[in-house]
């Protein structure tokens, strides 16, 4: 068999979106990536947001790899006379980057600018619009045009791909996530697996799929944009495909610029304006370190620790060796 290449419906943006309360400027906080099509397309989200309602400024911004900064971001939006702005990380879950580097940025920028106030907002997480948006995608692949062979559900395995992280909180949230995807599907099992840092990889999870016999394995990189990861999932599951010819393999692309998507971030831009943010800090690393005296964090952010990286070299995998990322993954920077 060859693996089937699929492309999503073309999905309509132009939506209806709750009034807000405030006309408070809205910083939009991408990751980052090095990979060009990928900012271009973080900015295309801002620049859709942004038309669906122009009554205050979206500015964006990321944490590192590209530019414009988050203080970049900031000054934009103090030249242009504002000093109460909302903070919406656009990350799927809380880790390290959302609990600890974009709340140092932020409090850089307040050191800067003393009479600037954030009030920062909730990361996608786990929401029924999400959800929605891979039943959707997974539906389109039942389709005789993306499933020739007609492979049923029942001899197809679902292998999710997260990005991985550090924090054991939000990977624990991308295995809920997938279980989630799978409850109901009628799909013979979901495995999941990451890209980078934390394990399984992608590699063992095709092992895994592999392990129930399926005559399909569909891959479902759970990434809001392109980028080098996601590239990365796509060319190694067209050698995965190579390797193992008898088995039919799709790989469905990365969320995108997509109604569901634009419709939580009207949600949490409203949460940041009413005071409704709900953050999880129960299962924070950092937050059971403090704890226990290993490091200070407490959640009003005020860390004082600064996020420099110096991305002129290829970085060394510090969790390459599963041994080794089971000695580290609890510890606090």
């Amino acid at each position: 068999m060859t693996q089937i290449v699929y492309s999503p419906s073309t999905n309509e943006t132009n939506i209806d979106l709750s009034p807000l309360p405030k006309q408070r400027p809205l910083l939009l906080i991408g990751h980052g990536t090095k990979d060009e099509q990928g900012r271009q397309t973080f900015i295309d989200f801002a620049e859709a947001y942004q038309k669906l309602d122009r009554s205050r400024p979206v500015i964006p911004c990321f944490l590192e790899l590209t530019t414009p900064t988050i203080q970049e971001g900031v000054e934009q939006a103090v030249k242009q006379g504002y000093t109460d702005f909302s903070a919406l990380p656009i990350l799927l879950f809380a880790a390290r980057h959302n609990k600890f580097d974009v709340t140092n940025e932020l409090d850089r920028a307040r050191s800067i600018y003393p009479e600037i106030s954030f009030n920062y907002g909730r990361h996608f997480g786990i929401t029924p619009s999400i959800l929605d948006l891979w039943r959707d995608r997974l539906q389109e692949l039942d389709a005789p045009e993306n499933n020739p062979h007609q492979i049923p559900r029942s001899e197809t395995v679902l292998l999710f791909v997260g990005r991985g992280s550090s924090d054991p909180d939000a990977n624990g949230d991308v295995c809920k996530l997938a279980r989630m995807v799978w409850e109901g599907s009628g799909y013979k099992t979901v495995e999941t697996c990451f890209i980078g840092i934390t394990h399984p990889r992608l590699e063992e999870g095709f092992n895994r799929a592999r392990f129930y016999q399926p005559k399909r394995i569909i891959v479902l990189p759970y990434f809001l944009f392109t980028g080098v990861l996601v590239k990365k999932i796509f060319n190694i599951t067209a050698q995965q495909q190579e390797q193992h010819p008898e088995i039919s393999m799709t790989c469905l692309p990365e969320m995108g610029i997509h109604p569901n998507l634009l419709q939580v971030l009207r949600e949490r831009e409203i949460e940041t304006q009413t005071g409704e943010v709900k953050m999880n800090c129960e299962m924070c690393k950092f937050r059971l370190a403090a704890g226990s005296g290993n490091v200070s964090h407490g959640h009003s952010h005020d860390h004082g620790h600064h996020h420099h990286h110096d991305h002129n070299h290829e970085a060394v995998d510090p969790y390459a060796d599963v041994e080794q990322y089971h000695n580290k993954i609890w510890q606090a920077p």
